[in-house]
């Protein structure tokens, strides 16, 4: 099935759901409302028009991208090309959900999905309008594109400090926590860690890597879809200390090969 075709699949297995919007009256507008009201039709469009929340539907490009901008990276405004990064890599991570759950699945709006707060932000809202419906793809599946915080403690070239500058002085690098992180996964314990900067074992640096040689996250299952993991911060620092633009940005972390569903610019030169 082509991309295209896949997400008319969505679009329409969606309409004809009719799904009432939750119980009690506690949530919002229904799917079937939302869709309605919805100013895109998303027939010709990779992503449904409207999903479905916890606090009712909101339409994907209007209402849940600006405000899961808002609340995961609202902070970048000075980075425009970081932000536009982000609305693809959570647009992506919003299809492949909905592509596994069904176009009816009713999504979460905290730290457990995609955190959302209302957008106050004119910022967020225009790199959502300039990737408009732009998601990620590999051998024409829609990927994983999961995404962590990472460390704001980064070096002059955006590479993580050592977690001892972020306060995790048990080890001497980010490999070893990983490796750490990921033994005690198997065993089927937890490491906790205090504050976020720990999830910087998540991150991966995919950067001029295609195909088997793209480092997969341990965030999720080893599978062709999971080509690593998206460092806010570090996507911050790419793009106020290295000048890179959104579709770099995205190689950097998922690889030179990953797929764009429009043209965007070929891979240029990492500047200096």
């Amino acid at each position: 099935m082509s991309r295209r075709a896949a997400g008319v699949v969505l679009a329409v297995a969606a309409a004809t759901a009719g799904l009432l919007s939750g119980c009690g009256g506690l949530r919002g507008r229904s799917l079937g409302d939302c869709r309605d009201d919805a100013a895109l039709a998303a027939a010709d469009r990779l992503m449904p028009a409207c999903v479905d929340t916890v606090r009712g539907a909101m339409e994907v490009e209007r209402e849940y991208l600006p405000g899961v901008l808002e609340c995961e990276v609202g902070g970048f405004r000075k980075t425009p090309a970081a932000l536009e990064a982000q609305a693809i890599v959570a647009r992506t991570y919003l299809l492949a959900h909905l592509t596994r759950k069904g176009p009816d699945a009713v999504v979460r709006l905290d730290g457990t999905f995609q955190c959302w707060k209302a957008p106050t932000s004119e910022a967020v809202r225009t790199a959502v309008r300039a990737t408009d419906d732009l998601v990620l793809h590999t051998a024409g599946d829609v990927l994983d594109a999961n995404y962590a915080a990472g460390t704001p403690k980064r070096e002059a070239d955006c590479r993580p400090k050592p977690p001892g500058a972020a306060g995790y002085d048990a080890y001497a690098t980010w490999a070893d926590m990983r490796a750490a992180w990921v033994s005690a996964r198997k065993a089927g314990k937890r490491l906790r860690f205090d504050g976020v900067g720990w999830t910087e074992l998540l991150v991966t640096e995919n950067e001029g890597r295609t195909g088997l040689g793209v480092e997969p996250t341990p965030f999720a299952p080893k599978r062709p879809t999971n080509r690593g993991a998206f460092g806010q911060w570090a996507a911050a620092c790419l793009a106020g200390k290295r000048g890179y633009a959104a579709p770099d940005i995205v190689r950097f972390f998922f690889g030179a090969d990953v797929e764009f569903s429009q043209p965007v610019p070929p891979p240029s030169a990492p500047p200096g």
